[in-house]
């Protein structure tokens, strides 16, 4: 009778503390979406609790994929950071390199989820960029090409390889992937800022790989929701008529799908 209650007290004990370890999950993966909210708004202080909550997170939990991915997510977050700050290429590499490995610990739990598949592969082409890996960078490709086969529809995986093989150079690049991209994310995209960025992005692309036509309808279709995109847009009719866009005004959009989420996701207008 007494090992009888002894095993249920056991057993109660053990609910209780999968029960407490559960709640404590959800709500470090609510504060860690709170966190990175903030980030992508624009508030870079946001992103140290949110490193150092979801690290003490999978501490705790090492078995929780969904913590894995969200500290993935938040290194790269920290990434986007350190290339703001203009950090060495060395503490940028160590930024990717953690994402990476966090973003396999997941996939280890969870094989079948096509955004961790595309989330590796972006991390670790990151990482090859930064070490000038060419065999890297194509396994990286693989990866994310795979997870786009997986799960085509997706917006989410389609936004991952399109903002991270745009910066690759036009010679190495599959332009034709990440027009096909630009424009699945643009027929999902609630219209408005992200919208006008995306004309931006994609006409860009037109435009320094020849097709200056293209790329003058992508500028005109800009609606001004985006006076940043607006702006840029005028700026390259302007150069069109004359020329061609500069690769530093290319850039200077581009430069935000890795660390300037801001440009779309700021509250309010930016007009």
């Amino acid at each position: 009778m007494r090992a009888s209650i002894r095993l249920l007290a056991l057993t109660f004990l053990t609910a209780a503390g999968t029960l407490a370890a559960a709640d404590g999950d959800i709500e470090a993966l609510a504060q860690a979406h709170h966190l990175q909210l903030q980030f992508r708004q624009g508030n870079l202080q946001a992103v140290d609790p949110l490193v150092k909550g979801l690290e003490t997170a999978v501490t705790r939990s090492p078995d929780n994929a969904d913590l894995w991915e969200a500290l993935g997510n938040a290194y790269m977050s920290q990434q986007g950071t350190l290339f703001q700050s203009k950090a060495n290429p060395a503490t940028l590499i160590a930024a990717s390199e953690r994402a990476q490995a966090a973003y396999g610990r997941a996939l280890t739990m969870d094989d079948k989820n096509a955004l961790l598949l595309a989330s590796h592969g972006m991390a670790g082409l990151v990482t090859a960029m930064l070490k000038q890996d060419p065999a890297a960078m194509s396994l990286s490709i693989k990866e994310m090409n795979a997870a786009v086969l997986q799960a085509p529809r997706s917006t989410t995986v389609r936004l991952t390889r399109a903002f991270t093989t745009i910066h690759l150079p036009v010679a190495v690049r599959d332009t034709t992937a990440v027009i096909d991209d630009l424009r699945f994310i643009m027929d999902t995209a609630p219209g408005g800022r992200p919208e006008d960025v995306l004309h931006v992005l994609l006409g860009d692309v037109y435009a320094e790989t020849g097709d200056p036509a293209a790329a003058r309808r992508e500028y005109e279709l800009v609606t001004g929701a985006s006076s940043f995109a607006a702006e840029q847009s005028r700026s390259r009719l302007n150069d069109l008529k004359t020329g061609a866009v500069s690769p530093a005004a290319i850039g200077l959009v581009r430069a935000g799908t890795g660390y300037g989420c801001v440009m779309c996701h700021a509250p309010g207008s930016d007009n």
